[in-house]
């Protein structure tokens, strides 16, 4: 009885999750033309860089660790960070931090830009306490990380969205169909007959 209830509890499991809107991650299905992927990020940014191969990476798409041999390039131009003081009390002591990451990319396919340079902005928000400098570090560093994983999803569905663009512009042409033309009665030639005698 217990093990028909878990079979049950395990099929339910998965319709229940997409209800929600929950979705498992799948690898993004890319044309053969942008499946060995080289992934330029500026140094200090492993977070991103880890997030961006984990997400890019399937059976069928190759990330490579150098740019020679890849038919694709996803350029991280720029990565800014930023933190500041949402909110004070009123001796002037901070309560709340925002941290803000500023990243710039770009993609070429083949030698031919297919994502313009374009720029995403995320931030989040922290209580701030005065007598733990520690607890404030290890919070940025959490959001830091945090942004980083859902920066390399938004990146990854612009690179989801150019491949969709790329299949449509290569796909082969719908079959155009052009009226016959139309058919015009010939008269019957004329039977040259010997007059009747």
């Amino acid at each position: 009885m217990r093990a028909a209830a878990a079979l049950v509890a395990g099929m339910l499991l998965p319709a229940l999750l997409a209800g929600c809107g929950f979705h498992l991650r799948q690898a993004p299905d890319l044309p053969v033309s942008m499946q060995r992927i080289y992934v330029a990020v500026p140094g200090g940014n492993g977070d991103l860089l880890r997030e961006l191969r984990r997400g890019l990476e399937s059976d069928d798409t190759e990330v490579l660790e150098d740019p020679t041999g890849a038919t694709t390039i996803l350029s991280i131009a720029s990565v800014s960070r930023d933190s500041r003081p949402l909110s004070l009390n009123r001796r002037g002591v901070p309560l709340e931090y925002q941290v803000t990451t500023r990243v710039e990319f770009s993609m070429v396919v083949d030698g031919v830009t297919v994502i313009e340079p374009q720029v995403v902005v995320m931030n989040r928000n922290y209580s701030y306490r005065v007598s733990n400098a520690i607890s404030n570090e290890e919070q940025e560093a959490a959001l830091r990380r945090s942004m980083a994983k859902d920066i390399a999803q938004f990146v990854i569905f612009r690179v989801v969205a150019a491949a969709k663009n790329l299949k449509g512009a290569y796909a082969a042409p719908a079959a155009v169909t052009t009226p016959a033309p139309a058919t015009q009665a010939v008269p019957a030639a004329a039977s040259a007959l010997p007059p009747v005698v």
